[in-house]
Protein backbone atom coordinates (compact mmCIF):
# COMPACT_ATOMS: atom_id res chain seq x y z
CA UNK A 1 0.00 0.00 0.00
CA UNK A 2 2.79 2.41 0.92
CA UNK A 3 4.59 1.55 -2.28
CA UNK A 4 1.42 2.38 -4.22
CA UNK A 5 1.12 5.73 -2.45
CA UNK A 6 4.73 6.57 -3.25
CA UNK A 7 4.24 5.74 -6.92
CA UNK A 8 1.08 7.86 -6.98
CA UNK A 9 2.93 10.76 -5.38
CA UNK A 10 5.72 10.49 -7.93
CA UNK A 11 3.17 10.45 -10.75
CA UNK A 12 1.43 13.57 -9.42
CA UNK A 13 4.81 15.25 -9.02
CA UNK A 14 5.70 14.44 -12.64
CA UNK A 15 2.41 15.90 -13.84
CA UNK A 16 2.99 19.12 -11.89
CA UNK A 17 6.02 20.25 -13.86
CA UNK A 18 6.43 23.99 -13.48
CA UNK A 19 6.28 26.17 -16.57
CA UNK A 20 8.08 29.52 -16.43
CA UNK A 21 5.94 32.60 -17.02
CA UNK A 22 7.06 35.94 -18.47
CA UNK A 23 5.34 39.09 -17.22
CA UNK A 24 5.87 42.56 -18.69
CA UNK A 25 4.61 45.96 -17.66
CA UNK A 26 5.39 49.54 -18.64
CA UNK A 27 6.07 52.61 -16.55
CA UNK A 28 2.93 54.23 -17.97
CA UNK A 29 -0.41 52.54 -17.35
CA UNK A 30 -1.79 53.62 -20.73
CA UNK A 31 1.40 52.46 -22.52
CA UNK A 32 1.36 55.69 -24.55
CA UNK A 33 4.33 58.04 -24.94
CA UNK A 34 5.49 61.17 -26.71
CA UNK A 35 8.07 60.54 -29.42
CA UNK A 36 11.70 60.62 -28.25
CA UNK A 37 10.72 60.06 -24.62
CA UNK A 38 11.80 56.85 -22.93
CA UNK A 39 9.55 53.86 -22.36
CA UNK A 40 10.64 51.53 -19.56
CA UNK A 41 9.58 47.88 -19.75
CA UNK A 42 9.90 45.83 -16.56
CA UNK A 43 10.24 42.12 -17.24
CA UNK A 44 9.67 39.47 -14.58
CA UNK A 45 10.21 35.77 -15.14
CA UNK A 46 8.53 33.50 -12.60
CA UNK A 47 9.02 29.80 -12.01
CA UNK A 48 5.31 29.12 -12.59
CA UNK A 49 2.06 31.08 -12.98
CA UNK A 50 0.85 29.83 -9.61
CA UNK A 51 4.12 30.43 -7.78
CA UNK A 52 5.63 33.85 -6.99
CA UNK A 53 9.19 32.49 -6.99
CA UNK A 54 11.49 34.38 -9.35
CA UNK A 55 14.00 32.48 -11.43
CA UNK A 56 17.64 33.32 -10.78
CA UNK A 57 19.29 31.32 -13.52
CA UNK A 58 18.81 30.84 -17.24
CA UNK A 59 19.06 33.21 -20.19
CA UNK A 60 16.29 35.39 -21.59
CA UNK A 61 16.33 36.65 -25.17
CA UNK A 62 14.94 40.15 -25.68
CA UNK A 63 14.21 41.95 -28.95
CA UNK A 64 13.01 45.51 -29.53
CA UNK A 65 11.43 46.25 -32.90
CA UNK A 66 9.42 48.85 -34.75
CA UNK A 67 6.09 47.06 -34.36
CA UNK A 68 7.52 43.64 -35.13
CA UNK A 69 9.52 44.47 -38.26
CA UNK A 70 12.67 46.62 -38.20
CA UNK A 71 15.04 45.46 -35.48
CA UNK A 72 16.06 48.14 -32.97
CA UNK A 73 17.96 46.07 -30.44
CA UNK A 74 18.31 42.41 -29.53
CA UNK A 75 20.44 40.68 -26.93
CA UNK A 76 20.45 38.03 -24.22
CA UNK A 77 20.23 38.56 -20.47
CA UNK A 78 21.50 36.24 -17.74
CA UNK A 79 18.90 36.09 -14.95
CA UNK A 80 21.67 35.68 -12.40
CA UNK A 81 22.38 39.37 -13.01
CA UNK A 82 18.88 40.41 -12.03
CA UNK A 83 15.23 39.43 -12.22
CA UNK A 84 13.10 41.52 -12.68
CA UNK A 85 15.07 43.53 -15.23
CA UNK A 86 14.36 46.67 -17.27
CA UNK A 87 14.44 47.26 -21.02
CA UNK A 88 14.34 50.86 -22.21
CA UNK A 89 13.70 52.34 -25.62
CA UNK A 90 12.08 55.06 -27.67
CA UNK A 91 10.88 55.94 -31.19
CA UNK A 92 11.64 59.14 -33.02
CA UNK A 93 8.39 59.10 -35.00
CA UNK A 94 4.85 57.81 -34.33
CA UNK A 95 4.60 54.05 -34.07
CA UNK A 96 4.83 51.11 -31.69
CA UNK A 97 7.96 50.03 -29.86
CA UNK A 98 7.46 46.29 -29.49
CA UNK A 99 9.32 44.13 -26.97
CA UNK A 100 9.53 40.37 -27.47
CA UNK A 101 10.90 38.26 -24.61
CA UNK A 102 11.69 34.55 -24.86
CA UNK A 103 12.83 32.11 -22.17
CA UNK A 104 13.28 28.32 -22.32
CA UNK A 105 10.07 26.55 -21.38
CA UNK A 106 7.99 29.75 -21.33
CA UNK A 107 5.52 31.11 -23.84
CA UNK A 108 7.10 34.01 -25.71
CA UNK A 109 5.68 37.33 -24.52
CA UNK A 110 5.08 40.44 -26.61
CA UNK A 111 4.32 43.87 -25.19
CA UNK A 112 4.35 47.25 -26.89
CA UNK A 113 4.55 50.95 -26.13
CA UNK A 114 2.62 53.36 -28.35
CA UNK A 115 4.33 56.55 -29.46
CA UNK A 116 1.81 59.20 -30.49
CA UNK A 117 -0.34 56.58 -32.25
CA UNK A 118 -2.99 59.09 -33.33
CA UNK A 119 -0.35 60.59 -35.63
CA UNK A 120 0.40 57.34 -37.49
CA UNK A 121 -0.38 57.68 -41.18
CA UNK A 122 -0.66 55.03 -43.90
CA UNK A 123 2.70 54.47 -45.54
CA UNK A 124 1.30 55.28 -48.98
CA UNK A 125 -1.22 57.77 -50.31
CA UNK A 126 -4.47 56.52 -51.78
CA UNK A 127 -4.24 55.87 -55.56
CA UNK A 128 -5.79 58.69 -57.58
CA UNK A 129 -8.17 56.28 -59.33
CA UNK A 130 -9.12 54.29 -56.21
CA UNK A 131 -12.73 55.50 -56.13
CA UNK A 132 -13.24 55.31 -59.88
CA UNK A 133 -11.77 51.80 -59.97
CA UNK A 134 -14.09 50.39 -57.34
CA UNK A 135 -17.20 52.23 -58.47
CA UNK A 136 -16.44 51.04 -61.99
CA UNK A 137 -16.02 47.43 -60.89
CA UNK A 138 -19.27 47.57 -58.93
CA UNK A 139 -21.10 49.07 -61.91
CA UNK A 140 -19.77 46.34 -64.23
CA UNK A 141 -20.97 43.68 -61.82
CA UNK A 142 -24.43 45.21 -61.75
CA UNK A 143 -24.70 44.63 -65.50
CA UNK A 144 -25.07 40.93 -64.69
CA UNK A 145 -28.10 39.45 -62.89
CA UNK A 146 -27.80 39.05 -59.12
CA UNK A 147 -28.91 35.43 -59.55
CA UNK A 148 -30.04 35.05 -55.94
CA UNK A 149 -30.26 31.43 -54.83
CA UNK A 150 -31.99 30.63 -51.53
CA UNK A 151 -32.28 27.23 -49.88
CA UNK A 152 -34.44 26.80 -46.74
CA UNK A 153 -32.31 25.84 -43.74
CA UNK A 154 -33.61 22.90 -41.76
CA UNK A 155 -33.16 23.01 -38.02
CA UNK A 156 -33.81 26.71 -37.48
CA UNK A 157 -35.38 27.59 -34.11
CA UNK A 158 -39.17 27.50 -34.12
CA UNK A 159 -39.52 31.28 -34.13
CA UNK A 160 -37.05 31.86 -37.00
CA UNK A 161 -36.91 31.44 -40.76
CA UNK A 162 -33.44 30.74 -42.15
CA UNK A 163 -31.90 30.19 -45.56
CA UNK A 164 -28.60 29.46 -47.19
CA UNK A 165 -28.05 32.16 -49.81
CA UNK A 166 -25.67 32.86 -52.67
CA UNK A 167 -25.19 35.68 -55.14
CA UNK A 168 -23.43 36.10 -58.46
CA UNK A 169 -20.08 37.89 -58.37
CA UNK A 170 -17.23 38.43 -60.86
CA UNK A 171 -15.43 35.15 -61.54
CA UNK A 172 -17.69 33.15 -59.23
CA UNK A 173 -20.21 33.50 -56.42
CA UNK A 174 -20.40 34.39 -52.73
CA UNK A 175 -22.24 32.30 -50.14
CA UNK A 176 -23.73 32.82 -46.72
CA UNK A 177 -26.79 32.53 -44.51
CA UNK A 178 -29.68 34.71 -43.45
CA UNK A 179 -32.12 34.30 -40.58
CA UNK A 180 -35.13 36.40 -39.50
CA UNK A 181 -37.91 36.24 -36.97
CA UNK A 182 -40.92 34.30 -38.21
CA UNK A 183 -43.36 36.95 -36.99
CA UNK A 184 -44.35 39.58 -39.55
CA UNK A 185 -42.70 42.96 -39.20
CA UNK A 186 -39.64 45.05 -39.94
CA UNK A 187 -36.51 44.33 -37.95
CA UNK A 188 -33.05 45.84 -37.59
CA UNK A 189 -30.39 43.75 -39.31
CA UNK A 190 -26.92 42.60 -38.30
CA UNK A 191 -24.39 41.84 -41.04
CA UNK A 192 -21.04 40.07 -40.61
CA UNK A 193 -18.08 38.52 -42.44
CA UNK A 194 -15.89 35.97 -40.59
CA UNK A 195 -12.19 36.04 -39.89
CA UNK A 196 -9.76 34.12 -42.10
CA UNK A 197 -10.52 30.42 -42.34
CA UNK A 198 -13.28 28.17 -43.67
CA UNK A 199 -16.07 30.65 -42.86
CA UNK A 200 -19.59 30.31 -41.48
CA UNK A 201 -21.17 26.89 -41.91
CA UNK A 202 -24.55 27.57 -40.28
CA UNK A 203 -26.91 30.54 -39.86
CA UNK A 204 -26.64 32.85 -36.86
CA UNK A 205 -29.69 33.86 -34.80
CA UNK A 206 -30.53 36.83 -32.62
CA UNK A 207 -33.98 37.42 -31.18
CA UNK A 208 -35.67 40.45 -32.72
CA UNK A 209 -33.08 40.84 -35.52
CA UNK A 210 -32.42 39.80 -39.06
CA UNK A 211 -28.94 38.28 -39.18
CA UNK A 212 -26.91 37.83 -42.35
CA UNK A 213 -23.43 36.31 -42.49
CA UNK A 214 -21.43 36.12 -45.71
CA UNK A 215 -18.26 34.17 -46.49
CA UNK A 216 -15.43 35.35 -48.73
CA UNK A 217 -15.03 31.95 -50.39
CA UNK A 218 -16.07 30.57 -53.77
CA UNK A 219 -17.54 27.37 -52.36
CA UNK A 220 -20.93 26.39 -51.00
CA UNK A 221 -20.46 26.08 -47.20
CA UNK A 222 -23.09 23.33 -46.90
CA UNK A 223 -22.48 20.73 -49.58
CA UNK A 224 -24.17 17.44 -48.67
CA UNK A 225 -21.56 14.84 -47.76
CA UNK A 226 -18.69 17.33 -47.65
CA UNK A 227 -17.45 19.32 -44.70
CA UNK A 228 -16.66 23.01 -44.96
CA UNK A 229 -13.10 22.18 -43.89
CA UNK A 230 -12.72 19.90 -46.90
CA UNK A 231 -13.96 22.65 -49.21
CA UNK A 232 -11.53 25.07 -47.57
CA UNK A 233 -8.63 22.68 -48.09
CA UNK A 234 -9.58 22.36 -51.76
CA UNK A 235 -9.52 26.13 -52.21
CA UNK A 236 -6.09 26.37 -50.60
CA UNK A 237 -4.58 23.59 -52.68
CA UNK A 238 -1.48 25.00 -54.32
CA UNK A 239 -1.48 28.16 -52.21
CA UNK A 240 -3.52 30.06 -49.63
CA UNK A 241 -6.66 31.72 -50.96
CA UNK A 242 -5.70 35.32 -50.17
CA UNK A 243 -2.72 35.17 -52.55
CA UNK A 244 -4.51 33.62 -55.52
CA UNK A 245 -4.39 35.49 -58.83
CA UNK A 246 -2.35 38.40 -57.58
CA UNK A 247 -1.22 40.89 -58.80
CA UNK A 248 -4.19 41.13 -61.21
CA UNK A 249 -6.40 43.56 -59.29
CA UNK A 250 -9.55 42.43 -61.14
CA UNK A 251 -9.02 38.71 -60.54
CA UNK A 252 -7.46 38.46 -57.09
CA UNK A 253 -9.50 36.38 -54.65
CA UNK A 254 -10.74 39.38 -52.68
CA UNK A 255 -12.03 41.18 -55.77
CA UNK A 256 -14.92 38.76 -56.21
CA UNK A 257 -15.46 38.62 -52.44
CA UNK A 258 -15.66 42.41 -51.99
CA UNK A 259 -18.02 43.00 -54.91
CA UNK A 260 -20.18 39.96 -54.18
CA UNK A 261 -20.54 40.72 -50.48
CA UNK A 262 -21.28 44.36 -51.28
CA UNK A 263 -24.08 43.16 -53.60
CA UNK A 264 -25.46 40.91 -50.86
CA UNK A 265 -25.58 43.86 -48.45
CA UNK A 266 -27.48 45.93 -51.01
CA UNK A 267 -29.94 43.07 -51.43
CA UNK A 268 -30.43 42.81 -47.68
CA UNK A 269 -31.24 46.52 -47.41
CA UNK A 270 -34.02 46.13 -49.97
CA UNK A 271 -35.90 43.38 -48.13
CA UNK A 272 -39.33 44.30 -46.79
CA UNK A 273 -38.63 42.73 -43.39
CA UNK A 274 -35.53 44.88 -42.80
CA UNK A 275 -36.08 48.23 -41.07
CA UNK A 276 -34.79 51.04 -43.26
CA UNK A 277 -31.52 52.58 -42.14
CA UNK A 278 -31.01 50.03 -39.38
CA UNK A 279 -28.25 47.70 -40.52
CA UNK A 280 -25.19 47.26 -38.32
CA UNK A 281 -21.93 45.44 -38.95
CA UNK A 282 -19.47 43.50 -36.79
CA UNK A 283 -16.35 41.52 -37.65
CA UNK A 284 -12.88 40.59 -36.43
CA UNK A 285 -9.57 40.31 -38.33
CA UNK A 286 -10.57 39.58 -41.94
CA UNK A 287 -14.11 40.39 -40.82
CA UNK A 288 -12.83 43.59 -39.21
CA UNK A 289 -11.28 44.54 -42.55
CA UNK A 290 -14.61 44.01 -44.29
CA UNK A 291 -16.18 46.40 -41.80
CA UNK A 292 -13.81 49.10 -43.07
CA UNK A 293 -14.23 48.04 -46.71
CA UNK A 294 -18.03 47.95 -46.67
CA UNK A 295 -18.14 51.05 -44.50
CA UNK A 296 -16.28 52.90 -47.24
CA UNK A 297 -18.12 51.37 -50.19
CA UNK A 298 -21.67 50.89 -49.01
CA UNK A 299 -24.02 53.49 -47.54
CA UNK A 300 -26.46 50.96 -46.09
CA UNK A 301 -24.57 50.51 -42.80
CA UNK A 302 -25.64 52.51 -39.74
CA UNK A 303 -22.80 51.50 -37.38
CA UNK A 304 -19.66 49.35 -37.44
CA UNK A 305 -17.79 47.33 -34.80
CA UNK A 306 -14.35 46.27 -36.06
CA UNK A 307 -11.99 44.15 -33.96
CA UNK A 308 -8.27 43.95 -34.91
CA UNK A 309 -9.02 44.68 -38.58
CA UNK A 310 -6.77 43.01 -41.15
CA UNK A 311 -5.68 44.21 -44.61
CA UNK A 312 -4.47 47.60 -43.35
CA UNK A 313 -1.39 49.60 -44.42
CA UNK A 314 -0.03 47.05 -46.88
CA UNK A 315 2.97 49.24 -47.63
CA UNK A 316 3.83 49.73 -43.95
CA UNK A 317 7.26 48.20 -44.52
CA UNK A 318 8.26 51.49 -46.16
CA UNK A 319 8.15 52.98 -42.67
CA UNK A 320 9.91 49.97 -41.19
CA UNK A 321 6.76 48.59 -39.57
CA UNK A 322 4.67 45.46 -40.00
CA UNK A 323 1.63 45.60 -42.29
CA UNK A 324 -1.62 43.87 -41.45
CA UNK A 325 -2.56 40.38 -42.65
CA UNK A 326 -2.14 39.08 -45.31
CA UNK A 327 0.99 41.22 -45.74
CA UNK A 328 0.87 41.03 -49.54
CA UNK A 329 4.08 42.97 -50.08
CA UNK A 330 6.17 41.10 -47.54
CA UNK A 331 4.96 37.72 -48.77
CA UNK A 332 5.72 38.64 -52.38
CA UNK A 333 9.12 40.28 -51.74
CA UNK A 334 7.87 43.85 -52.21
CA UNK A 335 7.57 43.49 -55.99
CA UNK A 336 6.35 46.73 -57.65
CA UNK A 337 3.36 45.05 -59.29
CA UNK A 338 2.32 43.63 -55.90
CA UNK A 339 2.61 47.06 -54.28
CA UNK A 340 0.42 48.57 -56.97
CA UNK A 341 -2.29 45.92 -56.57
CA UNK A 342 -2.17 45.96 -52.76
CA UNK A 343 -3.14 49.62 -52.51
CA UNK A 344 -6.54 48.84 -54.04
CA UNK A 345 -7.10 46.22 -51.33
CA UNK A 346 -5.85 48.29 -48.42
CA UNK A 347 -8.63 48.64 -45.85
CA UNK A 348 -7.08 51.96 -44.81
CA UNK A 349 -8.00 53.39 -48.20
CA UNK A 350 -11.62 52.24 -47.87
CA UNK A 351 -11.65 53.66 -44.33
CA UNK A 352 -11.12 57.15 -45.74
CA UNK A 353 -14.79 57.16 -46.80
CA UNK A 354 -16.48 55.95 -43.60
CA UNK A 355 -18.93 58.54 -42.29
CA UNK A 356 -21.00 56.45 -39.86
CA UNK A 357 -20.33 55.70 -36.17
CA UNK A 358 -17.54 53.14 -35.78
CA UNK A 359 -15.68 51.45 -32.95
CA UNK A 360 -12.27 49.88 -33.61
CA UNK A 361 -10.34 47.64 -31.22
CA UNK A 362 -6.56 47.29 -31.44
CA UNK A 363 -4.25 44.81 -29.72
CA UNK A 364 -0.86 46.27 -28.84
CA UNK A 365 0.68 42.76 -28.86
CA UNK A 366 -0.88 41.75 -32.19
CA UNK A 367 1.61 40.45 -34.76
CA UNK A 368 -1.07 39.37 -37.26
CA UNK A 369 -2.82 42.72 -37.58
CA UNK A 370 -0.17 45.03 -36.17
CA UNK A 371 -1.31 47.95 -34.01
CA UNK A 372 0.42 50.47 -36.27
CA UNK A 373 -1.54 49.15 -39.27
CA UNK A 374 -4.82 49.39 -37.36
CA UNK A 375 -4.07 52.93 -36.23
CA UNK A 376 -3.03 53.89 -39.77
CA UNK A 377 -6.53 52.96 -40.92
CA UNK A 378 -8.35 54.40 -37.91
CA UNK A 379 -6.64 57.77 -38.18
CA UNK A 380 -7.94 58.43 -41.70
CA UNK A 381 -11.58 57.66 -40.89
CA UNK A 382 -13.50 60.95 -41.28
CA UNK A 383 -16.54 59.90 -39.20
CA UNK A 384 -17.43 62.39 -36.49
CA UNK A 385 -18.36 59.47 -34.24
CA UNK A 386 -15.37 57.17 -33.97
CA UNK A 387 -13.50 55.56 -31.10
CA UNK A 388 -10.52 53.24 -30.86
CA UNK A 389 -10.12 50.92 -27.86
CA UNK A 390 -6.54 50.16 -26.85
CA UNK A 391 -6.03 46.64 -25.51
CA UNK A 392 -2.45 46.87 -24.28
CA UNK A 393 -1.75 43.21 -23.57
CA UNK A 394 -3.91 41.71 -26.31
CA UNK A 395 -2.61 39.80 -29.29
CA UNK A 396 -4.67 38.69 -32.27
CA UNK A 397 -7.78 37.72 -30.37
CA UNK A 398 -11.14 38.88 -29.03
CA UNK A 399 -11.47 40.36 -25.56
CA UNK A 400 -14.65 41.54 -23.78
CA UNK A 401 -14.24 44.94 -25.45
CA UNK A 402 -15.34 43.34 -28.71
CA UNK A 403 -18.67 42.25 -27.25
CA UNK A 404 -19.07 45.75 -25.81
CA UNK A 405 -18.51 47.21 -29.27
CA UNK A 406 -21.03 44.81 -30.80
CA UNK A 407 -23.60 45.76 -28.15
CA UNK A 408 -22.89 49.44 -28.82
CA UNK A 409 -23.56 48.82 -32.52
CA UNK A 410 -26.78 46.94 -31.76
CA UNK A 411 -28.00 49.80 -29.57
CA UNK A 412 -27.57 52.20 -32.49
CA UNK A 413 -29.69 50.15 -34.90
CA UNK A 414 -32.59 49.48 -32.58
Amino acid sequence: MKKGLVLFALLVSALCICQPVIEIKLDRADATYVCETEAVFTVTIKADKDKPDLLSDGTATVRLTNDGLDNINSHQLDLSHGNPFEIKGTLEKPGFLSLQVSFPGAKTKIYAAAFEPLKIKPAADIPEDFESFWHGEIAKAEESPLDLQMTPWEGAPADFIAHKVSFAAPNGRVYGFISRPKAEGQYPAIFSVPGAGPGFSVPQYRKGYVTMVMNVHTYDPAIPGKTIKESYDDVNYGGMYMYKNIPDRTKTYMHRAIIGINRSLNWLAEQSYVAKGKIGYYGSSQGGAFGLILGGLNKNLRAIASNVPAMCDHLGYREGRLAGWPQYCRQMKNAPEIESMAQYYDAANFARFIDVPIRVIVGFADRTCSPSSVYAAYNVIPSKSKLIVDEIGMGHECWPSYNKAINWMIDLIQ
